[in-house]
């Protein structure tokens, strides 16, 4: 009963051989013309958690809390958030000045309804010439939207009572 090749039927052995083949081309081709795999269907996405403020600001936001416990204090704020272009100018384009500046904090109204400052700790780094020209356009964006700007260097930040006169005395 056992079979060698000779004792198979040579029709069989064709049969079976197309039929790998064909499995074989049909592979190939399916993965000749496969979708690729697209980003939205990736399974995990490459990202981390971010550190939101630095040491130093996390110091600042802890002293904030301190000094202003009567209003909203949010961290790392896009400009875009806060102000808006006027509805005459050329929106987009004015909007693409301030793309991707953000500020320290914002202090709010308590309900949240009216921006009173924006605050920012200000290191070395805003020693550096494109840096101070960066914070020149922020800050003429937000005078120009009549948001009190507020800057402390990080080198002799206030203690709680002079953060508090300094916010009052610019509201």
């Amino acid at each position: 009963m056992g079979g060698s090749l000779e004792t198979i039927n040579p029709d069989i052995l064709t049969i079976v051989a197309v039929v790998i083949l064909v499995v074989i081309l049909w592979a190939f081709v399916a993965s000749v013309f496969r979708k690729p795999l697209s980003i939205d269907d990736m399974k995990v996405w490459p990202y981390v958690p971010r550190v939101l403020m630095t040491a130093t600001e996390r110091e600042l936001y802890a002293r904030l809390r301190q000094a202003l416990p009567e209003y909203l204090i949010f961290s790392q704020v896009q400009l875009s958030r806060i102000i808006d272009v006027a509805p005459e100018a050329e929106h987009q384009s004015w909007l693409n000045r301030i793309n991707r500046m953000s500020v320290d904090f914002v202090v709010c109204a308590p309900d949240g309804a009216k921006i009173l400052a924006a605050i920012e700790l200000d290191d070395s780094s805003h020693e550096k010439a494109d840096r101070i020209q960066a914070d020149a356009k922020k800050d003429k964006a937000l005078r120009s939207a009549g948001v009190p700007i507020i800057r402390w260097p990080v080198k002799g930040m206030p203690q709680v009572p002079q953060l508090r006169a300094d916010f009052l005395k610019r509201r």
